[in-house]
Order: structure tokens, then sequence, then C-alpha cells
């Protein structure tokens, strides 16, 4: 993967000039067909996949993007906050997709199921997120009864099986999609017996769903702060609006709209600013969420500071937010209509 796949357009100098009296930067990475998933908490690591979550794909300001792994359809990539622990979906010798850590170049560890587990299909497990320093990895496990899906856990400085984590019900599935510095709040969906996903969270193992002040369902938690105390997500239904839940207030909506739905993908270490993307119909546009201002999609944000962004973009979905909260990593559709990774600065 240290093979340069794509080069920074020239423009980023031009940009770079355009912007200088701005302490907002937007920057287009020159690469393309990559969907940035995870960064460490400098920004200067972004990990992420292609379309169809094929390949691995490790990116850095010196290297550009670098194919790490042919990747596969269960988990994402994710890289631990200090950016020494890489994990990604890798295809084991039996054919069966596999939770792995990189282990550099295009080699990967497996890290299996729990113990006697059976794969459903191909699939044995997959990666959603790592820790801080890299010691704990989260996702889904496929268990020991056939096509039976469970969040759980893989200790890396140990190794051995992965761990279950408690369910609240009794055969529906749930899946852990990120995880606090400390590895103790861990954050993702709980199905109801209904089949339907719901926002959950698991505390030094103990599970319980994340509930508004008012006892409704919110949907799925997508990530979490550095110290566990800020938690955001997607929305349960069409108008319903994306969420964050702090310990002082509880759920908090950020947006709701008739035709409108909402997600927060990435949320910073204060838990003051969160990134997403809001979708009508089948058109999506990156936002930004800043505690006490609300929403404002990132296009208008840009241009309200007098950012340069170059004729033809269209910022689609806002997916990272770095630990500071000063740098925004996600993708839309550039001036020649291809997808590429775009990052800015917020200084």
């Amino acid at each position: 993967m240290k093979t340069t796949r794509y080069t920074l357009l020239a423009i980023l100098t031009l940009l770079g000039a355009a912007s200088a009296r701005s302490e907002v930067r937007f920057l287009p990475t020159g690469v393309i067909d990559m969907l940035p998933t995870s960064m460490s908490d400098d920004a200067s690591i972004v990990v992420g996949t292609g379309f169809y979550q094929v390949p691995n794909l490790y990116y850095t300001e010196a290297g550009g993007a670098v194919v790490i792994g042919d990747g596969c359809s269960n988990g994402l990539p994710s890289v631990s906050g200090d950016g020494t622990t890489v994990l990604g979906c890798h295809v084991d010798s039996q054919g069966f997709e596999n939770a792995a850590k990189w282990l550099g170049g295009t080699s990967w560890l497996d890290l299996g199921s729990e113990a006697g587990a059976v794969p459903c299909g191909s699939s044995l497990s997959g990666p959603y997120g790592v820790n801080q320093n890299g010691t704990l990895a989260v996702g889904l496990l496929w268990r020991a009864q056939v096509c039976r899906a469970n969040a759980g856990f893989w200790d890396l400085i140990n190794g051995g099986p992965a761990a279950v984590l408690q369910t609240l019900f009794n055969g529906p599935a749930s899946r852990a999609n990120a995880v606090n510095d400390e590895g103790n709040v861990i954050v993702g969906w709980q199905d109801q017996i209904n089949g339907e996903r719901t926002a959950a969270k698991w505390v030094n193992g103990v599970e319980e769903l994340i509930l508004t002040p008012d006892g409704d369902l919110n949907g799925e938690a997508l990530a979490v702060s550095g110290d566990g105390n800020a938690i955001v997500g997607i929305a349960y239904s069409q108008g319903s609006g994306a969420w964050i839940w702090r310990p002082a207030t509880g759920v908090q909506r950020i947006q709701k709209g008739r035709r409108e739905s909402f997600a927060l993908l990435d949320v910073s270490d204060d838990g003051k600013t969160a990134v997403g993307f809001t979708r009508e119909g089948i058109h999506e546009r990156a936002f930004m969420w800043r505690d006490g201002k609300g929403i404002v999609i990132l296009a208008k944000f840009l241009a309200d500071r007098g950012v340069v962004v170059p004729a033809g973009w269209n910022l689609q979905v806002a997916s990272l937010i770095s630990a500071e909260g000063n740098t925004i990593y996600g993708w839309g559709f550039n001036p020649d209509n291809l997808v590429e990774m775009f990052k800015i600065e917020l200084r």
C-alpha cells in the first residue's frame, strides 16, 4: 500500500493562497474513490475503503493513499488514536471474512470470533473500532450458533478468542461500532425483539439502550468521544433527527425534518463538534454541528468564511473529525464528477 495511487492536485497551492486570510481551509486530497472511515487523534493518518468495502486503504499527506489489503464486506477499517494499530476486513486461508489486524505491507493477522464460532456463509467476524492505544478492538461476531450475530471485542495484547458482549434480548442481533480511549465505553446497536435497530452502549461490559428523556428509541450509535461522555448516532426513523448523548443533557435531537434524514458520524473529544450528512431522497449534503450553534451545511460554512471551493464540488458526507475538533475529512463529488476525499482545517 506504499505505492502512491494518486497525487495531490496542483490546485491545493492555489487554494492555500486564496484562503490565507481565513482560519478555515478546504483541501481536496486528490484521492479518488476512498471513503474515510477512521482517523488518528492528530489527523496524520486516515484509513478507509473503496465502495463495496474494498480495498483497505491507508492515507497520509506525505505518502498519499496506498492499498494495504483487498478488504471485504465485513466491518470497516479503523485506526487507533495513537496511529499504531489498524484493523480491517481480511479473507483467511479458508475463505472466511475476518476482523484482522494489519501487520504491514499487505499482511494481516486474522482475529476470528468466539471459541467454537460457526461462519455465517462466508462471514466469521467484522471489525468496527479500536481504542486509543490499540489494545482493544470491537465489532461484530458470528457465534457458535449458526448465523447468530453479536457485539464483541478482541484483546489485542493477550490474544485469544473474541469475547461476547452482553445482550438485552435472547436472539436479536447486536453490534459494536466504536469504543472510547480506555475501552470501557463501547457503543453500537441492539436489535429489538421485532428486529428494529436501536442505539446501545456497554459501560464496563453492561449493556443499556440509549433512550430519549421521554423513553423514545434512537437509531444506532456510531461514534463516542475519547472520554466516553459524548455519543452520536443516526435517526431512528425518517424525520426523527440525528442525536447526541451527554451525561448532563441526555439525548439531544440535532435536527428534525419531515423530508430529510440526518446522521452524525463522528464527534470531537470535548463533545462540542460533530459531523455527518443529511439526506433528502437521493441527495446528500455534508454538515457540521456545534454545541450552542446547531447545524450548518459545510458548503455554506465555507462560503460564509470566504473559503474558495472549486466550482463543481459537491460535499456529500463529512465522516471524521479529529480529537481536538480542528480537522474534518469526508468525501464528495469533485468537478470531474468523481468521488474524492476532502479535508477541512478549522484553525
